[in-house]
């Protein structure tokens, strides 16, 4: 997939890979932002029967289902005669393979020449949904927490070989919080490799202190997360390992990492959120209904062209106020609009 390419803003996405390389008017700058997104993170549901402890969306089952015909407006919303579509969403909620309309939702998507991704807990797959993702997903990410009700080490490891003998290319989603960061670090040290060796990659989430979560597991001790960060210089697992974009401030201040291998916070210049209400905001959890905007009231074209402004010049004027003397500041857009508990730099 091209992207009709404009001034200062240049992208191509991979389909057979996920892989994209995006660029300004010269292979050696980066963009601002992104004339339109190229990633949507959509909830098709806040409906959930985990009740996990530090679920930012406080999903439970009583939860709304969005409408398979509000999401194919999402989807038209999303597509533009003059930009082209967003390459790719992000389906969640809620639990997706609880959506009555959930292989649908997949199929439509697919039509719209967007790919779809999903994240579940894992525990509610069956051979028609398994068919689906196989056709129609580039991968699936498995959310999952050793101290919560989800799946043990063992099932996990035996729902990660079946999906890989289904062909079906899968992430562990592992949030970071005060309580799992020394597993984390375990976790990069190889210790459970016979587990999830047929994963894809780790993915390691920010816990995020809204919701049904609050600031008392919010990481603070500065010596687990600068034992998590050296593990992430020389990590011994032979699983590969990604992270969010909340946690990039702490990757290029407490890291070695490339920083050409890095994007600052994408969400709200590159990458959007609806919700299953329909209401369009910079990302997932956002807790500013400033920057909250419905399609029953606005054009996604409005919303991405115009209404937006204001968050991003408070992000422009407001979040780097801590980072002057950071020599990785060009890099990184400083510290969560929303969450000041998500700025760990200072425990590094």
């Amino acid at each position: 997939m091209i992207r009709k390419h404009f001034k200062g803003y240049n992208f191509i996405c991979i389909r057979e890979t996920g892989a994209t390389f995006r660029w300004g008017d010269s292979l050696s700058e980066n963009p601002y932002m992104a004339p339109w997104p190229e990633l949507a993170d959509i909830s098709i549901s806040n409906y959930c029967t985990n009740a996990c402890e530090y679920c930012y969306k406080s999903s439970n089952e009583e939860g709304r289902f969005m409408s398979l015909e509000e999401y194919k407006f999402v989807l038209d919303q999303l597509t533009s005669e003059k930009y082209g579509g967003v390459f790719q969403v992000a389906l969640g909620g809620g639990e997706p393979l609880r959506h009555p309309k959930f292989n649908e939702i997949l199929e439509v998507t697919e039509q719209h020449n967007i790919i779809p991704n999903y994240t579940t807990c894992g525990r509610f797959f069956n051979q028609e949904n398994i068919e689906s993702t196989r056709k129609y997903c580039g991968s699936v990410a498995i959310s999952w927490d050793p101290y919560r009700n989800n799946l043990s080490l063992e099932e996990l490891s035996k729902l990660g070989s079946h999906l890989a003998d289904e062909g079906i290319k899968t992430n562990i989603h592992y949030v970071i919080s005060e309580k799992t960061i020394e597993m984390a670090t375990k976790m990069l040290e190889g210790e459970y490799d016979d587990y999830i060796k047929d994963f894809n990659a780790i993915i390691f989430l920010t816990y995020k202190p809204t919701g049904r979560a609050n600031s008392r597991d919010s990481i603070k001790s500065p010596d687990k997360l600068r034992s998590f960060l050296k593990m992430v210089d020389n990590p011994t697992t032979e699983i590969k390992i990604g992270f969010d974009a909340c946690f990039v401030p702490s990757l290029l201040k407490g890291t070695n990492v490339d920083n050409n291998l890095i994007d600052s916070c994408e969400c709200g210049f590159f990458s959007v959120y609806v919700s299953e209400n329909l209401d369009v905001s910079p990302c997932s959890f956002c807790n500013n209904t400033d920057y909250s905007y419905s399609l029953k009231k606005f054009s996604f074209e409005d919303i991405w062209q115009n209404q937006f402004s204001g968050y991003r010049n408070y992000v422009d004027n407001n979040c780097k106020s801590n980072c002057f003397n950071c020599v990785k500041s060009s890099d990184c857009r400083g510290k969560c609009p929303f969450f000041d508990e998500l700025f760990l730099c200072d425990l590094i």
